[in-house]
């Protein structure tokens, strides 16, 4: 699907590049999209979050999807400054009934500043926040 915006999260990253996740087959499906979207939008927390995940059966794979983030074209990594983070502890801070995390909130805002609607993700916190979580729409 040409000129799609997406943003990507860790549980999709995850779910790529482990065989045994439980969304594994969803995300290879998924990946073809991501590879022709007009912009990819992820962030270094939530690259930092893939490498601490993978640390311990998938290293090489998460230094080489990182890696490759970096030359792909369509992928647009932000990066993490004190205004972004303290928009995202604003939000944190504010939605004390919520259980999202700061790297979702750190999302949250990126999504919103650059008008984007679509994550891929199994993370049912951007469906609270208000976006479209791509990798639940078949359950």
């Amino acid at each position: 699907m040409m000129g799609e915006r997406l943003f990507l999260d860790t549980a999709f990253i995850q779910a790529l590049l482990n065989p045994r996740d439980d969304y594994h087959s969803q995300a290879k499906t998924l990946f073809p999209r991501i590879r022709t979207a007009s912009e990819v939008w992820i962030t270094e927390a939530i690259l930092v979050e893939v490498g601490n995940a993978l640390s311990t059966f998938n290293r090489n794979g998460a230094v080489q999807f990182m890696q490759q983030c970096y030359q792909t074209e369509n992928i647009r990594i932000v990066s993490i400054d004190t205004e972004l983070l303290m928009q995202a502890l604003a939000l944190y801070e504010s939605r004390a009934d919520k259980t999202w995390g700061l790297t979702d909130c750190l999302s949250f805002v990126v999504m919103q500043r650059h008008n984007l609607n679509e994550a891929v993700t199994t993370d049912r916190h951007f469906i609270q926040a208000g976006f479209h979580a791509l990798m639940l729409d078949a359950l």
